[in-house]
């Protein structure tokens, strides 16, 4: 089925683009999420119309985003601590949320959590990267340090794991 977008669809296309997709996935997901429209003649003459505004608006878009990478790039690192072990493995995970407190905390940019990816769960001390996607072409890395904030013995925390468990 031949498709507008009104908005862009990862892996699909930008705003303004002809697509040529499966039905079912332009039937149940796509229209009824007011992602695109069926491309009929009317349509494409308004989608003709309006090209200049869409690009406008899409280079506006791109600027903004732009300026929120060099925003969150002049921070060059995040510097966590966490509860750890003798061997350096965490109590828990640094989760993309606390990422995004921390971003917002440093440079006053809000990010939601589900743009930020990492390379390896963050479960561990040591370097990581995060990757901050702002639109379908800029993306912000960051270095992320995390340090032990308390070391605690394993053996004493298996024990208690282990009379824990025997109490049940």
């Amino acid at each position: 089925m031949q498709l507008i977008l009104k908005k862009d669809v990862q892996n699909i296309g930008e705003v303004g683009d002809i697509v040529n997709v499966k039905d079912g996935y332009a039937r149940n997901y796509l229209i009824p999420n007011n992602l695109a429209e069926k491309a009929t003649k009317g349509s494409l003459e308004a989608r003709e119309r309006d090209m200049a505004r869409i690009k406008a608006k899409a280079e506006k878009l791109h600027q903004e985003a732009l300026a929120l990478a060099e925003k969150i790039q002049a921070v060059e690192v995040i510097e966590l601590s966490a509860k750890a072990g003798e061997s350096g493995k965490l109590f828990g995970t640094i989760t993309t949320k606390k990422l995004a407190e921390e971003l917002l905390a440093k440079t006053g940019v809000e990010v939601d959590r589900k743009t930020i990816t990492l390379d390896n769960p963050i479960n561990k001390i040591g370097d990581f990267t995060m990757t901050v996607k702002l639109s379908s072409k800029v993306k912000a890395q960051v270095k992320v340090t995390v340090s032990a904030s308390e070391t605690i013995k394993e053996a004493i925390v298996e024990e208690e794991t282990a009379a824990e468990t025997e109490e049940y």
